[in-house]
């Protein structure tokens, strides 16, 4: 049998091949005219279906295309639950070199990820180019991934290796370091995430601080609850001192699996501040038109912007974008390890503290004539705009697409089509 083709169904084969669900469009075939459709003999399609030999990929691929239907219905998918990305490969009917060369990665690379869920450090997007050269969900190619057993055996061994330098360093006394760049078990936990020591190490600095915050908040409720005189306030404070031992064990137990996922998913630090920049003007997917940030005007170069995170649309010829629910979740949950790696890139902004900052006021948005969506410019660049216009002291006009320009005043933004003047704010 071939190798990865357990999942292969002879019944499936047969009832397609006769037509046996009735699908519209589709004809029964006989064995002699489906061998002859795919390059095969009649002995062959027959031993495929009494399950005497299982087709390979391509053969699979070849068989799926003469019948019409997508490769995966010629499986037994049962068990599709339990598939590893290779057995959805080899089901798609793709060899590992066939995935190879339409990502144009290498060899050894795509080995990594497909068998040990290592996603290339320059490729952030991987999962993505994966998921579109397989033809499956993402999410999809992350459980599968997930159920791959040397990323279980990795997670199970990056819980010992992390509780290990939980016991070392969080109860240190002295300022807070994080664990030493030679131990052992950090060298180790980094090669295993196939990530260089400073980066583990800056990670991790920032996790067992967490844990070491909350370590310091139940000493605290500790000595009240032993010492204090106050009956109530010594069993709230055993109480607090409970709820924090549980955050501690929770936590702790979520950090592994917390890893896995960052390193999947991790960004460089340029897209990073893309992605902050569009949290901080609150251009977030919603259910209503909602608020975009005009895309050229972001970035230079929008296809850095990962599919998954971010959502990419157009009002009339203006390209727009926002954070999909995914993404303002990538943001919220990540926004410490990011500030780990990347100290000096600016930082999301929470809602009441983005309010507050503009003196109550929300981002600052435009509409094109007769649309209702809200379109937005990322703060960082409607201030450098402004820099320029003060020094002209007059309006600065942005090309926002070949048909709408984008007027910035002193106070003010205003788009309407290329040619037509609007009144704006008086900038003296």
């Amino acid at each position: 049998m071939a190798r990865g083709l357990a999942n292969f169904s002879s019944t499936e084969l047969r009832a397609h091949r006769m037509n046996l669900y009735a699908r519209p469009n589709a004809v029964s075939m006989t064995a002699e005219q489906l061998a002859e459709a795919v390059g095969a003999t009649k002995a062959q399609i027959l031993a495929y279906e009494n399950g005497h030999r299982v087709p390979d990929p391509p053969r699979v691929r070849a068989l799926a295309r003469a019948l019409r239907i997508h490769p995966w219905q010629l499986m037994n998918l049962d068990e599709r639950n339990t598939w590893t990305l290779a057995d959805f490969r080899r089901a798609s009917g793709l060899r590992a070199e066939d995935v190879v060369t339409r990502l144009g990665i290498s060899p050894k690379n795509y080995r990594r990820f497909e068998t040990e869920g290592i996603v290339p450090s320059r490729r952030p997007q991987f999962i993505d180019e994966v998921a579109a050269a397989m033809g499956m969900p993402r999410q999809m190619v992350v459980m599968a991934i997930d159920r791959t057993p040397a990323v279980q055996r990795r997670q199970g061994r990056a819980f010992e290796l992390v509780v290990a330098m939980a016991e070392r360093y969080v109860p240190k006394a002295g300022p807070w370091d994080g664990p030493a760049l030679t131990d052992p078990n950090l060298i180790e936990l980094a090669a295993a995430y196939g990530r260089p020591v400073q980066r583990i190490r800056r990670v991790l600095t920032y996790e067992l601080g967490e844990l070491r915050q909350s370590q310091v908040r139940a000493r605290r409720e500790r000595v009240i609850a032993d010492y204090d005189t106050d009956l109530s306030r010594q069993a709230g404070a055993r109480h607090a001192l409970n709820r924090w031992h549980e955050v501690f064990e929770t936590e702790l137990f979520r950090l592994p699996r917390r890893l896995e996922s960052f390193h999947r998913t991790a960004q460089p630090s340029d897209v990073w501040q893309l992605l902050v920049d569009l949290f901080n003007v609150d251009a977030l997917g919603r259910s209503d038109a909602g608020t975009w940030a005009v895309t050229t005007l972001l970035s230079k170069e929008p296809q850095v912007l990962p599919r998954y995170l971010v959502e990419q649309g157009s009002v009339e010829d203006v390209q727009v974008c926002r954070l999909s629910a995914p993404g303002a979740n990538h943001v919220l949950t990540y926004a410490g390890l990011y500030a780990a790696l990347y100290p000096g890139v600016r930082r999301p902004i929470r809602t009441g503290s983005r309010v507050k900052s503009r003196g109550g006021a929300g981002p600052e948005t435009f509409t094109l004539p007769n649309r209702i969506e809200r379109l937005t410019v990322p703060h960082p660049i409607l201030e450098n705009m402004r820099i320029v216009l003060a020094r002209a002291k007059t309006t600065l006009p942005i090309g926002l697409s070949p048909t709408y320009e984008l007027t910035v005043g002193a106070n003010s933004l205003s788009a309407a089509p290329k040619g037509f003047l609007l009144p704006m704010d008086d900038p003296d």
